[in-house]
């Protein structure tokens, strides 16, 4: 072997080392997808952004067929393999997946590029609709091969990798985007167009990637076709498949039922508001992108004191770090929405100032589920969505028609809260954790206080006028540094205690 896939370093270096690429390129892919939205939200119609965005959303649901589930059972079982030496296996794994995602690929691609008029006409009931979806079967095609490649990067958790090329393709897309705004090319039609070009570049730089780093290791081995391989393989996929079926619909019902009873411009805010609500969890979903690889290592390894370490860090921490992002933006969602998208999408800010109280579910079902994937548990998994699912469309039925929009919010909350309560039963009852509980309520009492401060003094800061957006930014940037300057302060002697606790597990 010409190099270690998976080394066998200690936990300490995983969640340190590991984590510093994935939230370097976080932090700067981070704000790409809400500098698309803006450009757009600040050159197109309310509706616009809805028709755009719906079809953006009907083909992540179509790629739920697309993917079979076979890029989760790929990022599930190359760690296994490789821990237990069954190169073959890996090689094997990767051609299955490639053949029949595009072969999948291929047959929905030909249903909606002909389809492409009716679901203009009748669906989306725009004629620029039919452009779109015409413009994202070339996508759809390409996102195919850009998944195997970062499924390989997460699975040996090359996280440089994995997050660069994500963090290409997003940025290609900004700037296609700006160019087709500075132009004057400013429809849904040239701003579906970037998407596609975005992803050229993100699928070239992958390549490039993935055969410097593993040419001589994934690509020398034989393609063995074993009947119990294929069949534990594929079984797997296919509860990941019914699971990602679930999760679609768990993520898209109220949508649907939003456009169906309230109508397109209710679900132009409600679109906004999906996008705001990604703010409060982008900083943790890049280390929940290691926790599944990494739980999966551990499990074959049957390293439990490694495991119950990982779950007290993660429940300890990040209940703190969601307590105080949801204080903070409880209080200052309007504000945000308003620097983001304009005024005109104000509405949107007030809906998530409801919704914050909920992000410490949204942020622990993400890890819960990780955890779950990693431990094999699909079927469990999929249970659980399913029951939500369930919940979720009786909850909005019942409100939408009596509460109008600000019961979505309500149901979504239901939803997530639970789904954490289902996926933390299962987890803790396979191994007993504990988390500093005395830490977390002293932080809690910390953001109630500030969150309180905020409320008082920011009608005299902010004003709702599109003409002093930047104003108004750099008075939001000013508030949040002030905000966990204090935090940081006052918890100062608790991180010189965790990087002590750092360099202890150094040895373990």
């Amino acid at each position: 072997m010409d190099q270690e896939l998976l080394q066998d370093q200690p936990l300490w270096e995983k969640l340190i080392k590991k984590w510093f690429w994935l939230y370097l390129f976080s932090f700067l892919v981070a704000p790409a997808g809400y500098i698309i939205k803006v450009l757009i939200s600040n050159s197109v119609s309310v509706a616009d952004v809805w028709v755009l965005y719906s079809v953006v959303g009907l083909i992540w649901l179509l790629s739920v067929y697309n993917d079979l589930g076979l890029t989760e059972s790929l990022q599930y079982f190359l760690p296994r393999y490789w821990i237990k030496k069954q190169y073959n296996y890996i090689k094997t794994s990767l051609y299955l997946s490639l053949f029949a995602q595009f072969s999948t690929g291929l047959l929905i691609v030909l249903l909606l590029w002909f389809g492409a008029p009716w679901l203009a006409q009748n669906y989306f009931h725009s004629p620029s609709a039919e452009v779109i979806l015409r413009y994202f079967c070339f996508y759809f095609l390409g996102i195919n091969l850009f998944q195997i490649l970062q499924s390989v990067f997460v699975a040996f958790q090359n996280t440089f990798s994995f997050q660069f090329v994500d963090f290409v393709r997003m940025r290609s897309i900004v700037w296609f985007t700006f160019f087709f705004f500075v132009t004057w090319r400013q429809s849904i039609e040239w701003y579906s167009l970037n998407r596609v070009l975005g992803l050229a570049v993100g699928i070239l730089v992958a390549g490039v990637l993935f055969y410097k780093n593993y040419r001589k290791t994934l690509l020398q081995w034989e393609i063995v076709l074993e009947k119990p391989m294929i069949k534990e393989y594929l079984g797997y996929a296919f509860w990941c498949f019914v699971g990602l079926n679930a999760g679609h619909l768990f993520g898209q019902i109220i949508q649907q039922l939003v456009i169906v009873v309230l109508g397109p411009e209710s679900a132009g805010y409600y679109t906004n508001f999906i996008s705001l609500f990604g703010i409060s969890t982008m900083i943790v979903w890049p280390i929940i992108g290691l926790i599944f690889p990494l739980v999966s290592e551990l499990i074959t390894k049957k390293d439990d004191e490694k495991l119950r370490n990982l779950y007290r860090f993660f429940y300890t921490y990040f209940a703190v770090f969601s307590l105080l992002l949801a204080s903070f933006l409880v209080v200052l969602w309007p504000e945000t929405a308003l620097v983001l998208f304009g005024q005109k999408f104000v509405f949107s800010g007030e809906m998530l100032s409801w919704w914050s109280i909920f992000t410490i579910f949204t942020i622990f079902v993400g890890f819960n589920f990780a955890v779950i994937a990693g431990m094999g548990k699909i079927k469990e998994r999929v249970k659980m969505l399913l029951i939500s699912v369930v919940v979720v469309a009786i909850v909005s039925l019942v409100g939408l028609y009596t509460i109008w929009i600000y019961w979505s919010i309500l149901a979504l909350g239901a939803g997530y809260g639970l789904l954490f309560w289902l996926s933390f039963r299962l987890i803790y009852k396979d191994i007993k954790f504990g988390v500093d509980w005395k830490f977390i309520l002293k932080n809690t009492i910390l953001a109630l206080i500030l969150s309180v401060w905020i409320w008082i003094i920011k009608s005299d800061l902010f004003v709702f006028d599109d003409m002093m957006r930047y104003s108004n930014l750099w008075k939001l940037v000013g508030l949040g540094f002030a905000f966990f300057l204090v935090f940081v302060g006052v918890n100062w002697k608790r991180a010189m205690m965790l990087k002590s606790e750092v360099m202890r597990m150094r040895g373990k």
